[in-house]
């Protein structure tokens, strides 16, 4: 087996992984993805492939962020013709997402494309954690990254099961801030350990950033959005909040109801709106997967709704009728305020007994919403502004004293948010002297910064990747109960050479502080094909001693490998 690196290599998008054994006859691709917002991205988007479409067997993707996912329409454009292995969510996601972008990108989307997209989802239990034989020798597994709904990071192991040959590797995707029992975001449960491998395929977005306690603390992070809710219910203006359409404006409205229901009375005359078709649309259709569970023989617990949902309403994840309550809680996000089906929850904490969905159905025009007296909140797509109904409602609120923007994520410096965030210190006075200009790309709107009186906002937490402690406790989360790392051999991609160097030293001073030798390496157009392969076969004692501690650590994989016999 070998492996190339296709991208993203010095950047941060475009996904993109080949494997291949020619004596077997597998090729397959890890993800397939577009670039998005790099300076090479058209080009990368519409170039020639590297590799012949037609003879890729199958994709196996981590999740539906379209950086990963996003040129999988085109490769089946191109000639490929193989099944796409993922979860149920991740499918189902990816799919509303390419249907929104055949109006953005008819070049890269059409609804033939699309439909010969062949999901594949793994039926065999458990789901996360068990061995799915795609080919002779051959295997598959997922292990929830923390990420977003679907999110999983991938382990591919080929060779004879149980034999010193078999040999393995796992790619992280996109790992999420969510350590077990110390979860950041509202609603995705934690990251699951990955075990080990020979090698592992590990992002590095933020491998340079470690994040505050604060930042890390839902409690505070509500508390900065009730801030802002009592601000506009004094000045009876309007909070607008952009944020991307998967999982961020989800995690925004799950705050936002438990703002309300922590205390409902203080929030009846707060009008609250969700003004996103895509984001309504991932709303409703992916609803009924939070009531998924899965099973081991000692225990049951939900697939990906988390523990700290459980937490804030008094309920315990264990029990049935509190599992169907905490499903109810995550409908009620997706209700509309005035829904007649709503029947409550029965049971919990006071926070529980108070939800209920707060939503209003029609969404107010620019005009009546200027002229309303109500203090209302506007949850929009396009979390950077650049685009969508963030376009619609940011020049008419930004000229109001009484208003306030709040973003929910990393905007870049040249986008509409990032520009608006670098005069959120700058007094209105200095703002009306200043004679610059914003102008949103591909449009002739613009608005000069002497005309913005808004408040301007950034709630921190809400990012649903991990900092490098997170990426560092991913790899290292064995090695720290003294047994043995996600990999041997790290390769690092997903990341801009700044972050990839700084989670590279990262890593070595730590597995040095736990008495480990990492080989770490920083993969370049220029690497070629990897041998995945030992040098020889010639395995001496240390190598089945050091296979035998590994099998001692993976009894599910003895578990496996015995009904595969039978």
């Amino acid at each position: 087996m070998e492996i190339k690196f296709i991208g993203p290599l010095g950047k941060v998008t475009g996904s993109c992984t080949w494997m291949r054994d020619n004596e077997k006859g597998w090729s397959f691709l890890i993800d397939c993805g577009m670039q998005q917002g790099e300076i090479t991205a058209d080009q990368w988007n519409h170039q020639e492939w590297p590799f012949d479409p037609a003879e890729i067997q199958f994709i196996v993707l981590t999740h539906a962020h379209m950086d990963h996912s996003g040129l999988i329409p085109s490769l089946y454009e191109s000639g490929f013709s193989g099944k796409v292995y993922c979860t149920e969510e991740t499918a189902e996601i990816a799919n509303i997402q390419y249907q929104n972008s055949m109006h953005l990108s008819p070049d890269l989307f059409n609804q033939e494309n699309i439909d010969r997209i062949e999901w594949c989802h793994f039926k065999k239990e458990p789901l996360l954690g068990g061995y799915h034989p795609v080919d002779q020798d051959l295997f598959v597994q997922y292990q929830r990254s923390g990420h977003i709904l679907g999110a999983v990071s991938v382990s591919i192991h080929w060779g004879r099961p149980m034999s010193p040959e078999q040999r393995s590797i796992v790619f992280s995707g996109d790992i999420g801030p969510q350590p077990q029992d110390n979860e950041v975001l509202p609603a995705i449960r934690h990251t699951m350990n990955p075990g080990h491998h020979n090698y592992a395929v590990m992002e590095s977005t933020y491998g340079s950033t470690n994040r505050s306690s604060s930042d890390k603390a839902p409690s505070i992070r509500r508390d900065h959005l009730k801030s802002l809710i009592d601000n506009i219910l004094h000045s009876q203006g309007t909070l607008l909040i952009p944020a991307f359409a998967l999982g961020r404006s989800q995690d925004v409205l799950f705050d936002l109801h438990a703002i309300v229901a922590e205390d409902p009375g203080r929030y009846e005359q707060v009008d609250f709106y969700y003004d996103f078709p895509l984001g309504r649309e991932i709303l409703d259709e992916t609803r009924r997967f939070w009531s998924k569970t899965e099973s081991n023989p000692k225990k049951t617990r939900p697939m990906w709704l988390g523990k700290q949902v459980f937490d804030l309403l008094g309920l315990t994840n264990n029990h049935p009728d509190h599992l169907k309550e905490a499903v109810k809680a995550m409908d009620a996000i997706s209700l509309y305020k005035d829904n007649s089906k709503w029947e409550g929850l029965l049971e919990g904490n006071q926070i529980a007994h108070n939800w209920k969905p707060i939503i209003s159905r029609r969404i107010p025009s620019r005009e009546e919403a200027a002229s309303s007296n109500r203090p209302t909140v506007i949850v929009t797509g396009s979390g950077n502004g650049d685009a969508g109904r963030a376009a619609y409602w940011l020049p008419m609120l930004l000229t109001n004293k009484n208003n306030i923007v709040a973003t929910t994520g990393f905007c870049g410096a040249n986008t509409i948010c990032g520009k608006l965030l670098s005069i959120r210190g700058l007094p209105i006075p200095d703002r009306r002297m200043n004679s610059n200009i914003i102008h949103w790309p591909n449009s002739k709107q613009s608005i000069a910064i002497a005309d913005i009186m808004a408040n301007i906002e950034e709630i921190k937490g809400y990012s649903a990747h991990g900092d490098q402690e997170d990426l560092l406790n991913w790899v290292l989360c064995n090695a720290k109960k003294g047994y043995l790392p996600a990999g041997d051999t790290i390769f690092l991609q997903h990341g801009d050479d700044r972050n990839r160097y700084a989670l590279r030293d990262a890593l070595f001073s730590k597995s040095a502080e736990l008495g480990m030798d990492l080989d770490i390496q920083l993969p370049g157009e220029e690497s070629g094909w990897i041998s995945l392969e030992p040098e020889a076969n010639n395995y001496e004692d240390e190598d089945l001693e050091q296979l035998l501690a590994i099998f001692k650590q993976r009894p599910d994989l003895k578990k496996h490998i015995e009904n595969q016999a039978e």
